[in-house]
């Protein structure tokens, strides 16, 4: 008997205890990102073409916004806004993971944009502790973008 009531009592406390999870956890994720950029063609163009991002249907439809699949059901929301280009910390980046960091180096040399590692130093390759490659670049109006391969 006090071996049941010991059950009962545990699964109370279980219940409970998931009970009080479930009522006061938020659930939070990323829905999008937005920047305001000075050329709309021009960056449209970089993200889609250079970085490889997939373009998807904006709902305004009047020629100020592009927007891309970041994946995860994230996207990245490209606005005519900005009135200048402005120099950028590099503390302050957007981070795509690729599965291949040669054939991505690649790609984004043959549209000519140059990379470094986290120290600028141009063309080389930041290599963390755990082995990730990570590359640092711009894009047109100056926002610092990581790629690493930690996919």
């Amino acid at each position: 008997m006090k071996a049941i009531f010991l059950l009962i009592f545990l699964f109370s406390l279980q219940s409970i205890n998931v009970f009080a999870q479930s009522d006061s956890t938020v659930q939070v994720q990323i829905n999008h990102i937005a920047i305001a950029v000075t050329d709309l063609e021009e960056s449209e163009q970089f993200y889609r073409d250079v970085i490889g991002l997939e373009q998807i249907p904006e709902p305004f439809g009047v020629g100020r916004h592009a927007w891309f699949d970041i994946g995860g059901g994230a996207e990245l929301h490209v606005i005519m806004a900005a009135d200048e280009r402005k120099t950028r910390d590099i503390h302050n980046h957007l981070c795509f993971s690729v599965s291949d960091m040669d054939a991505f180096i690649e790609q984004i040399t043959s549209h000519g944009v140059e990379f470094s590692d986290w120290d600028q130093n141009p063309g080389e390759i930041t290599i963390r502790t755990d082995g990730v490659q990570q590359i640092y670049f711009t894009d047109p109006d100056g926002y610092w973008i990581e790629i690493n391969d930690d996919m």
